[in-house]
């Protein structure tokens, strides 16, 4: 169901904190490790660069077209979706793994490693001792996105062209929460008992709640809204079509920030430990913001 929201006014430039240009390598998803390495997918280059706190780079060449980048207790792990794997740098070591099917979202925990295969209809896992799984999805053609991890140890995951979204529960079984009308989910985000997804076609944000209602926050025509992240606070979101980036806070009031001085096609973000919201600029840049 679609609730009003409050919406701030006008669309002011975030304060930047610190920036890079990585020239036409094709910054898209980009995580945080705790110690504040920031680790960035390279679509142009086919390589996951590594940059220390002190700004330090190590690049890792992983394949052509990297995805969605995590990082958890194993290290730092891509998808590669133009070679059907994925990539783990653990140190300085990288490890290839096979993942035929389109890989693309990816998910890290405790528990090892989920993946989505947006060719093969399923989602795969990865156990701690190397031990790997594979889950159909409910619905032919889903072209699953990305996927989150829940505290209680299930699986989300965005399905893109079945408008809705699934959820693997401990126990292995399944669920599907159906979406408004239109929906084309690609970034997905869990914080406690809510799941925050974007949906890039309908140019708007959803909130699922414990009880499966969905709240409807809606964005210029031009947004296509692609990544989120979140946490008890509210969410974070990137507006890949119009160069901005969105936060709802736990109230449901709803700010946009212009990005268009900074860079074009926002993509992935990511907040650090300081509250800097990271946002990786596919024309070549990467920035921190407080906004």
């Amino acid at each position: 169901m679609t609730k009003p929201i409050s919406r701030a006014g006008g669309l002011p430039a975030p304060t930047v904190v610190r920036a890079f240009d990585l020239g036409a390598a094709g910054p898209y998803s980009i995580a945080v490790a705790p110690d504040g390495t920031l680790w960035v997918t390279l679509v142009a280059t086919g390589e996951l660069l590594r940059r220390a706190a002190d700004g330090s780079e190590r690049r890792f060449e992983v394949g052509e077209r990297p995805g969605v980048v995590a990082v958890g207790p194993t290290g730092a792990w891509c998808t590669v979706t133009g070679e059907d794997r994925l990539v783990r740098v653990a140190g300085d070591e990288a490890t290839v793994l096979a993942a035929p099917g389109g890989p693309y979202g990816i998910a890290v925990g405790r528990d090892g490693v989920w993946v989505s295969l947006m060719e093969a209809n399923a989602l795969s896992s990865v156990a701690p001792d190397g031990t790997t799984g594979e889950v159909a999805l409910p619905v032919e053609g889903a072209f699953p996105a990305m996927v989150a991890l829940q505290a209680d140890g299930s699986v989300w995951a965005a399905l893109n062209q079945a408008g809705s979204l699934v959820r693997r529960d401990p126990a292995g079984d399944l669920e599907l929460v159906d979406l408004p009308d239109g929906a084309a989910p690609v970034g997905i985000a869990v914080a406690g008992d809510d799941v925050w997804a974007a949906d890039i076609a309908g140019g708007r944000m959803l909130q699922v709640d414990a009880g499966r209602r969905v709240r409807e926050f809606a964005l210029g025509s031009d947004s296509r809204p692609h990544a989120v992240v979140a946490d008890s606070t509210g969410c974070w979101f990137t507006e890949w079509g119009a160069d901005r980036l969105g936060r709802i806070d736990a109230t449901g009031r709803l700010s946009e920030f212009d990005l268009s001085g900074f860079g074009e096609e926002p993509h992935g973000l990511t907040v650090d430990a300081d509250g800097v919201v990271w946002v990786a600029f596919e024309s070549g840049s990467v920035a921190g913001f407080r906004a």
